[in-house]
């Protein structure tokens, strides 16, 4: 099952070791709004929350099917410069390319925090789309994908109180 306390972890760890990512938010629209008025950093990793379901078709070996993703994205100054917010949109695909990268690298080498943050990690699940301009004429790209780990659904009775 994914930790969702390692699954931020890990993020805001690529965030911190990537050398051109400069700021790491959750998708808490708060969190980047506030910081866009005074002190984000660009380029910045936004995790965005994460969804899922459980998928137990014969109620043997239920999986814990997990929608996770990120959004990088660039600033650019000058408003209606397509071509520089192409070269930024590039750019940003790049880094997103580069975390997908290190994410297949961590979870093939069986890396700690990688198997509690993205158990079952496949590439092939991985989307993105491009993004701009969005907040103060940000461009960017967000990437999606899923990941799948065993789920114990055994119940427990010390849990409950008997009435």
């Amino acid at each position: 099952m994914t930790d969702i306390n390692s699954y931020v972890e890990y993020f805001r760890t690529l965030a911190q070791e990537h050398k051109e990512i400069s700021d790491f938010y959750m998708m808490d629209i708060n969190e980047p709004l506030d910081a866009l008025r005074s002190t984000i950093k660009y380029p910045a990793l936004i995790l965005t929350s994460l969804s899922g379901a459980f998928e137990a078709s014969n109620l043997d070996n239920t999986l814990d099917s997990v929608n996770g993703g990120f959004l990088i994205i660039g600033h650019l100054d000058q408003v209606d410069n397509f071509s520089a917010e192409m070269q930024l949109v590039s750019k940003m695909k790049q880094i997103g390319i580069d975390i997908i990268s290190r994410m297949l690298h961590d979870h093939l080498k069986c890396e700690t925090l990688a198997l509690k943050a993205i158990p079952g990690f496949n590439v092939n699940t991985v989307a993105y789309e491009t993004l701009g301009p969005v907040f103060d004429n940000d461009f960017g790209v967000m990437f999606s994908f899923k990941h799948q780990d065993c789920l114990d659904l055994e119940f427990d009775p010390s849990k409950w109180e008997k009435s």
